[in-house]
């Protein structure tokens, strides 16, 4: 399966991009299609999450570092959390 990633700039000094979770429906509709690598402002917003079993989540910094070359990604589902 493919690989793509799916990066949405938020926040504050962010001069395009837009709301965090703003772009989730459509972060949705690409991980159809192929593994997303996705960041935490395209699918999270303060009351829900919409992340699906073929996204990579991965946060700014580490997802910085792996663009950059510095590291390698691994997937992994040993790190679920969640809180009720």
């Amino acid at each position: 399966m493919k690989l793509g990633a799916f990066i949405v700039p938020t926040g504050i000094g962010a001069s395009i991009g837009g709301f965090a979770g703003d772009a989730s429906f459509w972060a949705r509709k690409f991980s159809e299609k192929c593994k997303l690598i996705v960041n935490p402002n395209v699918v999270n917003a303060a009351c829900f999450s919409g992340i699906t079993d073929n996204m990579l989540y991965v946060e700014g910094y580490t997802l910085d570092d792996f663009f950059k070359g510095n590291i390698g990604l691994k997937e992994s589902n040993k790190d679920r959390k969640s809180v009720v």
